[in-house]
This record gives C-alpha cells, sequence and structure tokens, in this order.
C-alpha cells in the first residue's frame, strides 16, 4: 500500500505517500480538491475518487517532482505558471531518482518502493494557471491562492479558511530550501519572507500547516521565517553540513535550517 490517510479535520484529509511526500484531499459541497498529486508511485486517482462521491479540481502547490510527479493521473491540474515548465519536463526517470536519494537518505527502506508498471510514463495533463489571489469555490468551502516564490518560482500557498488549515507546500519546512533561481539571492530571500509575513498576518483564520510532507504547527512555520529574516539582517551565517542528501550550507535558528542558493548545488558530491 502506497499510502496512509487520516482526516485531519472532518472532509479533509491527509495523504502520507510511503513518506516521500504528502498530498490533501478537501471535500466540499458542490466539489472536492486534491493538493498535490505526490510521486505518482501508485494510483492515486483511484484513492481520490474512493474518499469524494463528487467531482474534483487538481492543484499544485509546485513543480517538483515528490509533488507534482503524479499530475499525469488525471486529466487536469491547475498549477502557478512559474513552475508550469518544472511540472511539464518531470520524466520518470526524475521519479525514480527521487526513490533513490530517499533510500540515500533512509527515509525509506532500499527497493521497498517502485513505481507501478502502468505509471511508468510520461503522460501529462492539461494545465491551468492560477495566480495570487484566485478563489476555488468548492460549495460551503473556498480556496484562497497566496503566492509564495522562493522555494520554487512558482510556489504558492493555498488557504482553506473554513478548515482553518493552511495548504503551505514546501514554503515553510523546518528544513527550508529557498532554491528558485535568481540573480539575486538576497532579493529572492527578502521576496519568500516578506510573502510569508503578508500569509501569516492571517494566521488567527487557520490553526494549523498542512505541509509538503507532513503537518506543521504554526509556531514551526514560523521558526522557518524568523530564521529567513535573521539572515536577511546579518544575525545568522550559514555553516556547510550534509542534511538527508543534501550537502550545503545552511544557516540554523533553533530547530530550523534554511539553504539560499541554486538547486543542483544542494547535492553532495561525495
Amino acid at each position: 500500500m502506497c499510502w496512509t490517510v487520516n482526516e485531519i479535520k472532518k472532509g479533509v484529509w491527509h495523504v502520507d505517500e510511503s513518506g516521500l511526500d504528502a498530498m490533501y484531499v478537501v471535500k466540499g459541497s458542490k466539489m472536492s480538491a486534491v493538493i498535490d498529486t505526490g510521486t505518482g508511485i501508485g494510483n492515486f486517482k483511484g484513492l481520490v475518487e474512493s474518499l469524494v462521491g463528487n467531482p474534483y479540481i487538481v492543484l499544485i502547490t509546485h513543480g517538483h517532482v515528490d509533488h507534482a510527479g503524479g499530475c499525469g493521473q488525471f486529466e487536469e491540474v491547475y498549477i502557478n505558471e512559474g513552475d508550469y515548465q518544472a511540472a511539464l519536463n518531470i520524466k520518470v526517470e526524475d521519479r525514480e531518482r527521487y526513490l533513490k536519494n530517499m533510500e540515500s537518505a533512509g527515509a525509506i527502506a532500499p527497493g521497498s518502493l517502485s513505481i507501478s508498471e502502468k505509471l511508468r510514463n510520461d503522460q501529462k495533463p492539461v494545465f491551468h494557471f492560477f495566480k495570487d489571489g484566485d478563489i476555488f469555490d468548492i460549495g460551503d468551502k473556498k480556496l484562497v491562492v497566496y503566492e509564495m516564490t522562493g522555494h520554487t518560482a512558482g510556489s504558492v500557498c493555498i488557504l482553506d479558511e473554513e478548515d482553518r488549515v493552511l495548504f503551505s507546500g514546501d514554503n515553510v519546512n523546518d528544513l527550508e530550501l529557498i532554491c528558485a533561481s535568481a540573480s539575486d539571492r538576497e532579493a529572492l530571500l527578502k521576496e519568500w519572507y516578506e510573502a510569508g509575513k503578508r500569509i501569516f498576518a492571517r494566521k488567527d483564520s487557520f490553526d494549523v500547516c498542512g505541509g509538503g510532507h507532513c503537518l506543521i504547527s504554526i509556531e514551526k512555520a514560523e521558526e522557518a521565517l524568523m530564521c529567513g529574516k535573521m539572515i536577511l539582517s546579518g544575525e545568522l551565517q550559514a555553516k556547510v553540513e550534509k542534511v538527508h542528501f543534501f550537502h550545503a550550507p545552511f544557516y540554523k535558528y533553533k530547530n530550523s535550517r534554511l539553504y539560499n542558493g541554486d538547486f543542483a548545488a544542494l547535492y553532495s558530491k561525495e
């Protein structure tokens, strides 16, 4: 079985894809919403349809392989235009490489997971674009898009105020990777921090973050933002560390680490 499914609020499911990533399903009175599609190692579409009995839309928080790798199981998805090309370019080889990386990090047992034969393809959906401020009305609930450039060019958070959940993607993790391409890394970090500050000014509207890999408390998310703030003020210095399968300079504040650099440079050359 690929997934562990937990109902975190009535009609809101957190789906763990065998420790690889997290997806979410939100049931509305008119339709439902799927947030992220994971790596696509199993029939996620079938799981979604076993949870909801009405039509649904698929929203992608960002275009990395562990969040958009399964998008080809669906006919249509929504994504920020800044991450469209990244999602479009995901190949089955990228999905397999991610599994190997997670094995090397000790997150999954060697050889324990593989992409099912039916899903070993590069099929893609029709992509539609959303932007900051867009609202998806699923009946008794409205999902609001907030852009948060930093982790990727087109990263977003999605607020479900009715269920009091902020689906935060990979934007406020305790290992936060600010790895979008940028000629001015400090300006990118500031853009990410200011977007986070704007979103968390509304923290009275949510009581948990549905992160891209696990549920995240508001306090932990704000710790990641504080790390960014202290980097910008010059209060923190980076130290090269090996973290999971990454080997790069990380800034640390309390139990949160932040990397601000090119994505390719994250990987150890060992």
